[in-house]
C-alpha cells in the first residue's frame, strides 16, 4: 500500500484518539491518563509475542528501542500536560511543528536531506503557528513574544524535540534495522508502561486510587488504547516507506481534524482562526511533498 494512504489513516485515528484523550483529560491529571492508558495499551499488545518472534535482534537494537521509547514517553506526557492546561485547537497545532524539527534533526543524524520546496512547506508551518496565536489589535510581533514567553508552550516545545528524535530513530529501527514494527511497538509500550509507572510512584500517587479513579473511563480509555495503537503502527509502517519527515507532515493532518471537530466539541475560541492557522500547517505538509514519488 501507498506510504501516503497509510500515513493519512495514522493520522485520522490520531486525531480520533487525540479528542477523546482531552475528554478524558478533563477529569484525570496526565500522570494518572499516562499510566492508566499505557496500561490498557500493554493489555491488548499482548497478542505480539504469540505472532511475532520478540528476540530475533542485536542487544544494540533493543537499546535503541529503549532509549527512543523513553524520549517517546516523556513527549506523550508533555503533549497530554499541555492538552490537560490548553485548548485542543491551540495546544495541538504547535505539534505540527514536529515534521520541521525532525527534518533538521533528521538532517544531521542521518544525513536525510530535504529540497527547497520542502523547505517552504516548513516555512509555511511556522507561518501557521503564528496565526494560531495573533490576536485583534495586537502588535505584528506580539504572538512572537507570547510563543516564545508563553509557558503553555513550554511543556509543547519539549515535546517537539523529543518527538523529532524519536522519531529519526524510529526510521533507523524499521528502516535501516528492519524490525518489525509490532516489535519495535512492543517493547515501546512496555517502557511507556514502566516510565507512568516510575512517575507516578514519585508523585507518590497510589496506584490503586488511580486505577480506581479510571474506572468510570474505562471505555473511553480502551478506545484511546485500541486507536493509540492503530495510529502509531501505521506510522511506522508509512515510515518504512518514506522519510520520516514526510511521513510526519501527513501525519499532523490530524491537527486539522482535530482542531475542528475537538474545538466545535469542547467550544473553543477563536476557531476559526485556529482552523485557519491549522489548515497552514496541515498545507504546507502537502506542499513539502511536491517533489517526492
Amino acid at each position: 500500500m501507498n506510504w501516503f494512504i497509510i500515513a493519512s489513516f495514522s493520522a485520522v485515528l490520531s486525531a480520533a484518539a487525540a479528542i477523546s484523550q482531552k475528554k478524558v483529560l478533563l477529569q484525570l491529571n496526565a500522570f494518572e491518563f499516562s499510566f492508566l492508558s499505557s496500561g490498557a495499551i500493554i493489555l491488548f499488545s499482548l497478542f505480539v509475542p504469540f505472532f511475532y518472534n520478540v528476540t530475533p535482534f542485536h542487544s544494540s537494537t533493543l537499546l535503541i528501542i529503549v532509549g527512543k521509547s523513553i524520549l517517546g514517553g516523556i513527549a506523550f506526557l508533555f503533549v497530554m500536560m499541555s492538552l490537560e492546561r490548553n485548548p485542543i485547537s491551540t495546544a495541538l497545532p504547535v505539534l505540527g511543528l514536529t515534521p520541521a524539527i525532525t527534518a533538521l534533526v533528521s538532517m544531521v543524524m542521518i544525513g536525510e536531506g530535504l529540497d527547497g520546496w520542502e523547505w517552504l512547506g516548513i516555512v509555511l508551518m511556522m507561518t501557521g503557528v503564528y496565526i494560531l496565536e495573533i490576536r485583534p489589535a495586537q502588535h505584528v510581533l506580539q504572538p512572537f513574544k507570547e510563543i516564545l514567553r508563553s509557558k503553555s508552550y513550554y511543556y509543547l516545545y519539549a515535546a517537539l524535540g523529543l518527538f523529532a528524535m524519536s522519531s529519526v530513530y524510529d526510521k533507523l529501527l524499521v528502516g535501516k534495522y528492519q524490525t518489525d514494527p509490532w516489535v519495535v511497538l512492543f517493547y515501546q509500550h512496555i517502557i511507556y508502561f514502566i516510565l507512568f509507572t516510575t512517575f507516578l510512584f514519585f508523585r507518590k500517587s497510589p496506584i490503586l486510587k488511580v486505577v480506581h479513579s479510571g474506572k468510570k473511563h474505562i471505555l473511553l480509555i480502551i478506545l484511546i488504547a485500541l486507536l493509540t495503537i492503530a495510529y502509531r503502527f501505521t506510522q511506522l509502517e508509512a515510515t518504512k516507506l518514506a522519510p520520516v519527515a514526510l511521513v510526519l507532515a501527513v501525519k499532523r493532518t490530524s491537527i486539522l481534524y482535530a482542531s475542528f471537530f475537538g474545538g466545535k466539541f469542547f467550544s473553543d475560541e477563536r476557531l476559526l482562526q485556529k482552523i485557519v492557522g491549522a489548515a497552514c500547517i496541515v498545507g504546507a505538509g502537502f506542499l513539502i511533498l511536491r517533489n517526492v514519488n
